[in-house]
């Protein structure tokens, strides 16, 4: 079966053909906290703590805020970036629009134009998007935490209300299913 996410080499590739700190700085945004694309365009020179964004969502019903972990390298080249705006001026004054395009520009120089991601129960083809970055880190975190406490903190991380939405993550190719079946039957017989 074809990948169904990026993997954290894919991601490193994308990183390593930015030439421009902003898009560097995206993509990293968006693979290391998980925010969805308009979260980034939204967010804030005030909302990057020292190692913490405030996520500001915009609902019908008001606004609610999370936070999320960044770190340190994170934070520091993001203050850095943002040296001299004043906290109320967006980090990135670009459109979601733009973003996609960045990512579409970066993904061609990283060899991963074509890089097509297979959904396994649907089969519907997903190419690099913020999304799939999104995608990535809970697909990967997952994998390393994976237990009853990762589950739940990637669930905070990525702001969803119900685990539901957190659990769509659960991504198994045949390798994995492979190796977990391997690691309980070591114990069975």
């Amino acid at each position: 079966m074809t990948k169904t996410y990026l993997t954290i080499e894919d991601v490193r590739k994308l990183v390593d053909a930015a030439t421009l700190e902003r898009d560097r700085l995206v993509v990293l945004l968006l693979s290391q906290t998980g925010v969805r694309v308009s979260e980034l365009v939204g967010l804030k020179v005030g909302d990057i703590g020292q190692d913490t964004l405030t996520i500001r969502h915009l609902k019908s019903r008001g606004e609610k805020y999370r936070q999320v972990p960044v770190s340190p390298y994170l934070a520091k080249a993001l203050h850095s970036f943002c040296n001299g705006v004043a906290g109320d001026n967006r980090v990135f004054p670009i459109t979601r629009i733009r973003v996609q395009g960045i990512l579409r520009t970066l993904a061609e120089r990283a060899g991963l134009q074509g890089k097509v991601l297979t959904h396994p129960n649907t089969g519907k083809k997903h190419y690099i998007s913020p999304h799939r970055l999104r995608d990535a880190l809970a697909v990967n975190w997952l994998r390393v935490r994976g237990d009853l406490e990762g589950q739940k903190a990637l669930q905070d991380m990525l702001g969803h209300a119900s685990f539901s939405t957190t659990a769509r993550y659960f991504k198994l190719g045949m390798d994995d299913v492979r190796k977990v079946y391997q690691d309980v039957m070591a114990n069975v017989v």
